[in-house]
């Protein structure tokens, strides 16, 4: 028996921001090694191929020599060694309250006004920068992992903090009418390109997606398409995110099931027995079914495929 794929419906990339005022040296060129954030939120090494001033994007080559477009925020090169310019507003200037902090992972300097969130107690190394401070940027580079970011350690806790202040306006933003995408592809704390069908959480309070890979609340991995839970980031709680699993019905399970399985396989039916009844077996616990999950296991064979088979308008509205 072969069930039908499940698709979120039609889906566009937003536009690219608007372009602003580049900065007065070049910020990016072809064969620059540099780290992309992907709409996983985690950053992945590849090269320039090409840049493109007009609409801040650039050509990259990754790893695995696939090759995509990237937006300019959403890149991060190499510091220039001995550089001492502000990597966010690309100025030397500094004041008493406003000097330049050295990111002692990966060379860039910040303004401590420049930096989100604002860098406040640290002590002056006499030449204007300042050490033993990580930036935003590799704190998220430490610290986001596939299944969840960590949730203890020093990595950690860094990560909590700077997750209080997003790095960006979230008012100016500008969203779809179903509020899943918008135009500037700027999503979660990290502030990178996001899928909001593919493993992020929507926060009750604000309405912004988050990364899995970029919360510490989460107790299983997230299958894809999964929207059954009610979530509030840390800017909302003002302090660790919030997560509560909603009640699952089993045709809730069996769309889990079917949609996950699409994305992954990239087909459109599976075979019952073969495909969907494994699945389920080896993905109990990652299912976190609430009190679904004590259901016997000769019991799950016939309450999937009852599911499957008296919800069929269901699955025909969304192919």
């Amino acid at each position: 028996m072969q069930f039908s794929r499940l698709t979120s419906g039609p889906w566009k990339r937003p536009a690219a921001p608007a372009p602003a005022a580049a900065p007065s040296r070049p910020r990016f060129w072809e064969g620059q090694d540099v780290l992309a954030r992907w709409t996983d939120g985690l950053l992945y090494l590849g090269t320039i191929k090409k840049v493109d001033a007009s609409r801040q994007v650039c050509l990259v080559q990754f790893e695995d020599n696939s090759q995509f477009l990237v937006l300019w925020k959403d890149i991060k090169p190499a510091a220039v060694p001995g550089e001492e310019i502000c990597c966010a507003c690309y100025l030397e200037s500094v004041s008493p309250e406003n000097q330049l902090v050295r990111c002692e992972k990966c060379g860039h300097t910040y303004h401590q006004e420049c930096h989100l969130p604002k860098v406040l107690d640290v002590s002056s190394d006499g030449a204007g920068v300042l050490g033993a401070w990580m930036c935003r940027q590799c704190v998220f580079a430490v610290a986001t992992k596939r299944g969840g970011a960590l949730k203890k350690g020093p990595y950690a806790k860094a990560m909590l903090s700077m997750k209080l202040v997003l790095p960006y306006q979230l008012k100016a933003l500008e969203w779809d009418p179903a509020h899943l995408t918008n135009r500037q592809q700027c999503y979660c704390y990290c502030g990178g390109p996001g899928e909001w069908n593919l493993k992020m959480l929507q926060c009750c309070s604000c309405a912004q997606w988050f990364h899995e890979a970029c919360t510490q609340c989460l107790s299983k991995p997230l299958l894809y398409g999964d929207r059954f839970y009610v979530f509030e980031c840390c800017v909302c709680t003002g302090g660790p995110e919030s997560v509560r699993r909603l009640p699952l019905r089993w045709v809730d399970v069996a769309h889990l099931i079917l949609y996950h399985l699409s994305i992954c396989c990239k087909k459109k039916y599976f075979d019952f027995e073969r495909e969907i009844l494994p699945f389920a077996s080896e993905n109990w616990d990652n299912l976190l079914l609430g009190e679904l999950s004590d259901t016997p296991k000769r019991d799950q064979y016939s309450q999937l495929l009852s599911a499957l088979s008296s919800h069929k308008d269901r699955w025909e509205q969304l192919l």
